[in-house]
């Protein structure tokens, strides 16, 4: 899968997906460091990624207009970090959680995602 990682994620987390076949970047590897949710979205539009973020509010929010818009769309994933083990291991738990999503579904539908 195509992945790109929100700002409030771990950038590693990208790399981890990585090794575990998947594409996958961060917003600060793509220079959208500090750029509004438009822009990040438009970013995953553009480039076919599923977003995972942390910020449902916003991200929702973009969603709904644009699919009632019928603009293009990708899917979101939305994730808590307090969900996983802490500790420095949160890239590692981060990615192998989205693989194992990855795998269950292949083809997922635009929309909002609560792995």
């Amino acid at each position: 899968m195509r992945w790109l990682l929100d700002e409030m994620l771990p950038r590693s987390a990208a790399s981890e997906l990585e090794k575990l076949g998947h594409d996958a970047v961060a917003v600060v590897d793509v220079e959208l460091a500090g750029a509004d949710d438009q822009a990040v979205f438009e970013f995953a539009i553009s480039e076919q990624r599923i977003v995972v973020t942390e910020n449902f509010a916003d991200f929702a929010a973009l969603l709904e207009d644009r699919q009632r818009a019928e603009e293009p769309c990708v899917p979101v994933v939305f994730v808590r970090k307090a969900s996983f083990p802490s500790r420095g291991a949160l890239p590692t738990h981060l990615a192998k959680h989205l693989d194992r999503w990855a795998e269950e579904n292949p083809e997922p539908y635009t929309g909002f995602h609560w792995p």
